[in-house]
């Protein structure tokens, strides 16, 4: 049995956030389900969700009028990157900010995107990529971490990052 981790909300401090997906343990404002959308999640009545993007995909269709603060798209380091369109999707189903986040199956977070949407700082050695895919500049945010740069396609990245995952 693995340890559960935390899940990290991009810019702190988190509101009611509902996370549908395993791996992730419950604090303060932030509850897990991981077996996604129910009458739990409902009543809880989240200001932020973070899931996968199918299942991002599949409650865009239906109003959740708690959501106002923000989707985190939690996606793996062997799948693929979240597109331009499927960012302006979300955005015009959610109407709130879209962040992208790379976990692994135990929960860990391997990198994340901040509030400058200018690429995922790198946040765990777990996570390696080709040298190309990283951006060394500061980050507007003010972070100095590197970045994998934003994908640009669907598959752009995932190649990349997928060849070089531990």
């Amino acid at each position: 049995m693995f340890k559960l981790n935390r899940f990290r909300y991009p810019v702190p401090p988190a509101p009611r956030t509902a996370v549908l997906a395993p791996g992730f343990r419950s604090s303060r404002d932030v509850r897990v389900f991981a077996d996604g959308w129910s009458e739990k999640v409902e009543q809880f009545a989240p200001a932020a969700i973070a899931a996968p993007l199918p299942l991002l995909q599949a409650l865009s269709r239906r109003p959740i009028p708690s959501v106002k603060n923000s989707v985190i798209v939690l996606g793996s380091s062997d799948g693929p990157r979240l597109s331009p369109a499927d960012r302006e999707r979300l955005w015009r189903a959610f109407r709130v900010p879209i962040f992208e986040q790379i976990v692994n199956g135990k929960g860990e977070l391997l990198a994340a995107e901040c509030e400058a949407h200018d690429g995922l700082h790198i946040e765990s050695e777990s996570l390696a990529a080709d040298p190309d895919a990283f951006d060394p500049t500061p980050c507007a945010c003010g972070r100095k971490t590197p970045r994998l740069r934003p994908a640009h396609t669907p598959h752009d990245l995932a190649r990349r990052i997928s060849a070089y995952a531990r």
